[in-house]
């Protein structure tokens, strides 16, 4: 059974604002500053282009993670299923985030 897909504006609208939205895909802003957790949540299918670079964890349901380095202009899809994100670097990250919606 597939993870439900949150509405991450709502869970973390610190972080997240929409910039557009229609009934085929939502634009979003994030700013993730240093120190700063999106809470445990499933993204629909996205794509992200990076305006700031930074350093990002991934964190698991299960507590394990990985992290990711992004480099300014990079594009990169959203991680597949559950996941934490916490800004583990010194510099404030920043995205255009695509969703794609069902």
């Amino acid at each position: 059974m597939p993870d439900q897909i949150d509405d991450i504006v709502a869970l973390s609208p610190d972080v997240h604002s929409v910039l557009f939205e229609n009934a085929a895909i939502r634009v979003l802003k994030v700013a993730v500053k240093p120190g700063a957790k999106v809470p445990m949540h499933t993204n629909p299918e996205n794509i992200n282009y990076v305006l700031k670079p930074g350093t990002l964890r991934l964190i698991n349901p299960d507590q394990s993670f990985v992290d990711v380095s992004v480099s300014e202009g990079q594009v990169i899809p959203a991680p597949v299923g559950k996941h934490a994100v916490e800004n583990v670097g010194e510099t404030e990250v920043q995205t255009i985030c695509i969703e794609l919606k069902a």
